[in-house]
């Protein structure tokens, strides 16, 4: 906009110098030629820059695996859309009946107690604040990089996700590979074992 408002002021400028009939050095072809060349340039940059956004957030930071201190030893893996980078899907597991209250682990002794099961669900990215959201009140946060605020919730030292509730998913596994499969081979194979585990 402050370039748009430049050349608006000195087009009328020089406009102004020709009514008056000042003498004018006529420029060599080249030199016409670079200056042509040289606002074709500047055209397309400005149009290129409008059409394409700088985006404030890289909603690449969620690809982990990550650590739930709420529920020790179960699966949390996020894996951001590439094709629409404002979404995400989220898979893991869980100890228990869905909607039990009661903070359960995945140890080994809790999974044969309780059993264990598969979770998942999609969510959206804001790509200006770097907030997460699961659409389902509990599941809303933001990524938390490591020594960035000076809050006592815990687990300030790590990067990880802060969710509403204070608790911090921590990176596990950083930055997994972008092609399905690749990563923490151990996490996926584990999701499929577990409906041998119910």
């Amino acid at each position: 906009q402050s370039l748009f408002l430049l050349l608006s002021c000195i087009i009328p400028s020089v406009n102004a110098w020709k009514k008056v009939g000042l003498p004018q050095q006529r420029q060599p072809l080249w030199k016409q030629v670079q200056t042509k060349a040289t606002g074709v340039a500047l055209g397309t940059a400005l149009v290129v820059s409008s059409s394409f956004p700088a985006q404030a957030f890289d909603p690449s930071v969620y690809n982990n695996n990550y650590d739930d201190p709420l529920h020790p030893m179960c699966l949390r893996r996020i894996e951001v859309n590439k094709s629409a980078p404002n979404s995400f899907h989220y898979a893991g597991t869980a100890v228990g009946s869905e909607g039990d209250k009661v903070l359960h682990g995945c140890s080994s002794k809790e999974i044969q107690e309780f059993t264990i099961r598969r979770t998942a669900f999609d969510g959206t990215i804001n790509l200006d604040t770097g907030r997460i959201s699961a659409g389902d009140g509990i599941h809303e946060g933001i990524w938390e990089p490591a020594n960035s605020v000076s809050t006592k919730l815990g687990f300030e030292d790590v990067d990880g996700i802060r969710w509403n509730d204070g608790n911090k998913w921590t990176v596990k596994t950083k930055s997994f590979g972008s092609k399905a499969g690749e990563g923490n081979t151990f996490s996926w194979r584990m999701l499929v074992l577990v409906p041998w585990l119910e």
